[in-house]
């Protein structure tokens, strides 16, 4: 992901943690997780990545009758909220992006079994607008399988992926199709032609792709943005 969108989403999370205290009238963040009754050891997850648990905390605010529109301003905009359940639309300036099924290893290896849209998860117009800067149709959202990307993407997590990306940018993460495998992973090209395939778990080795095999490596998608299950 780009500096530009970790510093916006570090402002957002900082400013909604805060917010809540206030609200709540809490004293740590500590008491912040407890709330969203979510395990503390998180924090910092939530911070490293960019991400937290928005679902939770709508309901929160919901149950203690909380202004949605006073929490989730003037720190960004709110990246992803539900799934297509109804209660938004992309009159409420939301964008439907679908969710496909299949899943990208962050391991050995994932077989795609089938591209069905299975539901779709509605993000802000405005974040995916000015912040991604990416049109809507070539946006996608898959699942990570595996453990490989660690503590970066962990299993389970989604991953909105921009579908334009043909080239590789080196230390920015793919989504990549190698044979019947679908991968995810840090992708770095050296001047050779080859491509070397690394994982961020450092149990993981990595893998160096010459000739044919290099070519034959396709580039499904860039990572844009990773959240946990919702």
């Amino acid at each position: 992901m780009s500096s530009k969108i970790q510093q916006n989403d570090d402002i957002l999370i900082e400013n909604i943690i805060e917010k809540l205290k206030t609200a709540l009238e809490l004293k740590s963040d500590t008491d912040v997780a407890k709330a969203l009754e979510s395990d503390p050891r998180l924090l910092g997850t939530w911070k490293k990545r960019g991400t937290i648990p928005y679902e939770k905390i709508i309901k929160l605010c919901i149950s203690k009758n909380i202004n949605l529109q006073w929490m989730f301003s003037d720190g960004g905009c709110l990246p992803t909220v539900c799934r297509d359940n109804g209660l938004v639309s992309e009159a409420d300036g939301y964008v439907k992006v679908p969710r496909f099924e299949v899943k990208a290893s962050a391991g050995g290896g994932a077989i795609i079994h089938s591209e069905q849209i299975v539901d779709h998860l509605y993000f802000r117009t405005e974040w995916v607008k000015n912040v991604l800067g990416i049109p809507r149709d070539f946006l996608a959202l898959i699942s990570v399988q595996g453990d490989s990307m660690e503590p970066t993407l962990s299993n389970g997590d989604l991953i909105l992926i921009d579908t334009r990306t043909s080239r590789v940018e080196d230390g920015a993460i793919y989504v990549v199709q190698y044979e019947d495998a679908l991968l995810v992973k840090r992708l770095q090209k050296k001047y050779d032609g080859s491509v070397v395939i690394r994982s961020d778990n450092t149990l993981y080795e990595p893998e160096i792709l010459h000739g044919e095999e290099a070519i034959n490596l396709k580039i499904v998608g860039r990572v844009v943005w990773a959240g946990g299950v919702i």
